[in-house]
């Protein structure tokens, strides 16, 4: 089979379109740039994970540029600096339509979200000030991921891990102080009993003088309410006060028999008795338990 000549001149200009092709790929990704930047900054951070050659630059939110280099600083580099835990410099080019940047600029590490690539941010700064001179150096901030604050938090954790030992060893104190505590509570209680016994016969006799007051009351009630109508209300909260404190000695007295029979609810809490009504209390003209059977 006879070739001719577009034959061949078909096959050389895939070749040199592929060349062309592969070229421009390759000065694509590489970002090399025929001209060399005119306005750079360069930041010290003391870690830029995250960040790398061709990472977008952004000031103010909007696109500004792109890191050109990151270089780790020597030793005696860092010695000299005000921030010692400074480590790495990047060196950002800024587009040429980016006004002068504000002297009191920040820059940190940010990104859109939390998967997606990081960018050197730069504050808007403060209008009408003093601005950064061209290939000036500032210190940068850095960013706060996940990461950093999983690194920070923890120190808390372990604090948080020594706190539940040494209330795990409280715990075991207090366990063994009530151990000895609750066999001593019994007679405290059974002493506490006979003194509200006491103050029951106390109450019987108040009650007593309770319904000579009543009496009196009753008798003299058109002489008080035309002489002295304060005197009439002083008796009659008194008899009030009565009847409360036969309520409130009737139920501490079955308090008190729970607390002997099972000192332990004093921390633990445990049923409510049944205890007497209050109004059974207060009609009766006898001592009644402090709750039913």
């Amino acid at each position: 089979m006879k070739k001719n000549l577009s034959d061949y001149l078909v096959a050389l200009s895939v070749i040199i379109c592929s060349l062309v092709l592969l070229a421009a790929l390759t000065f694509a990704l590489s970002g090399y740039r025929l001209k060399k930047p005119s306005r750079t900054l360069q930041i010290q951070y003391e870690d830029v994970t995250g960040i790398k050659v061709h990472s977008e630059v952004r000031y103010a939110g909007a696109p500004a540029g792109r890191v050109t280099a990151v270089r780790h600083l020597t030793a005696a580099e860092r010695a000299k600096l005000p921030n010692k835990n400074d480590a790495v410099v990047v060196t950002i080019e800024l587009d040429d339509e980016i006004p002068s940047l504000p002297a009191d600029i920040t820059a940190t590490l940010s990104s859109d979200t939390m998967l997606a690539a990081k960018f050197v941010a730069l504050s808007a700064g403060t209008p009408g000030g003093k601005t950064l001179a061209n290939h000036a150096t500032i210190e940068g901030h850095p960013a706060y991921g996940i990461e950093q604050i999983t690194a920070a938090a923890g120190p808390l954790f372990d604090n948080a891990n020594k706190l539940i030992d040494n209330l795990n060893v409280t715990v075991t104190d207090l366990h063994g102080n009530l151990g000895e505590f609750m066999p001593k509570l019994s007679p405290i209680a059974d002493s506490v009993k006979i003194d509200v016994d006491n103050l029951q016969n106390v109450i019987k006799n108040l009650e007593t003088v309770s319904e000579d007051a009543d009496h009196f009351i009753g008798t003299a009630n058109t002489f008080i309410g035309s002489t002295d109508k304060s005197l009439q209300d002083q008796l009659k909260e008194l008899h009030v006060t009565l009847l409360n404190l036969k309520v409130i000695t009737t139920h501490a007295k079955a308090l008190i028999d729970q607390l002997a029979e099972k000192p332990n609810r004093v921390i633990f809490s445990g049923k409510a008795p049944n205890l007497t009504p209050e109004d059974e209390i207060i009609k009766s003209k006898k001592p009644l338990p402090g709750k039913k059977p």
